[in-house]
């Protein structure tokens, strides 16, 4: 009895459509980083409210974790401001806490981020904030003008973020 073998036509056709799938997935899953002299796109996120809040053109700087280290940093870092603080500084808080388990971020951690006197846009699937730049273990603060980066700062301790802010501020950022 001789060996079947499968259609020719139907396996002729897979390399086809891999050639034509390869693109898509290639741009959806390893889009690059955005880096200095890029312009974000504008991004609109929940808070930890549930409000829906905006990254825009108004926006002067980013402040912005992916991991629980570098969230620790930028909590640490804002402890005592007063409400409107960020605000003041054309400044918004994002995280991606895509990685922290749903249980854990609706009974635990959401609950306590809205005892902060500020707001926080929360990325819940990570899609989103996917191209902000970031380093594990450390906050990222990135400077805009008009959604153009012009800087990038991965700082490793909190009393970092207040001063790239002042810093930011006196320099005309504001």
């Amino acid at each position: 009895m001789p060996l079947r073998t499968p259609r020719s036509s139907t396996w002729q056709s897979i390399p086809w459509v891999l050639a034509l799938l390869a693109p898509l997935v290639a741009n959806a899953s390893f889009a690059q980083p955005y880096a200095v002299g890029d312009t974000i796109e504008p991004l609109t996120l929940e808070d930890q409210h549930g409000d829906r809040r905006s990254v825009d053109e108004s926006v002067r700087v980013i402040l912005f974790s992916r991991d629980m280290d570098g969230g620790d940093i930028l909590k640490q870092g804002l402890a005592d401001v007063e409400p409107g603080y960020l605000d003041g500084q054309h400044a918004v808080y994002v995280a991606d806490i895509s990685g922290m388990p749903g249980l854990i971020a609706k009974m635990f951690a959401i609950p306590a981020m809205r005892k902060r006197p500020y707001a926080m846009l929360l990325d819940r699937d990570g899609e989103t904030t996917a191209r902000l730049p970031d380093t594990e273990g450390q906050a990222t603060l990135i400077f805009l003008d008009r959604l153009t980066i012009e800087r990038i700062a991965h700082v490793m301790e909190a009393s970092a973020v207040r001063r790239e802010l002042e810093e930011n501020a006196a320099s005309g950022g504001d």
